[in-house]
Formats: C-alpha cells, sequence, structure tokens
C-alpha cells in the first residue's frame, strides 16, 4: 500500500513538471486531467 503511494505522488510530481515544460495553462492542465 505504501509503495502505491509513492508511485501516486511521483507521478503527480512528473505531471507537474510536465505541464510546466510544455506551458499549460490551468485550463489545458484540468482538460489534460479530466481526459
Amino acid at each position: 500500500m505504501k509503495l502505491n503511494k509513492i508511485m501516486f505522488q511521483c507521478e503527480k510530481q512528473i505531471d507537474q513538471l510536465v505541464y510546466k515544460l510544455y506551458g499549460l495553462t490551468p485550463e489545458e492542465i484540468e482538460i489534460v486531467e479530466n481526459s
């Protein structure tokens, strides 16, 4: 269970870095996360 939590947190951090790298707006991020 703990490993899943760590993996989830890492995925979220990677997502945030990618959003920043591509300069996504909050609206674009919402579209990506809801698809």
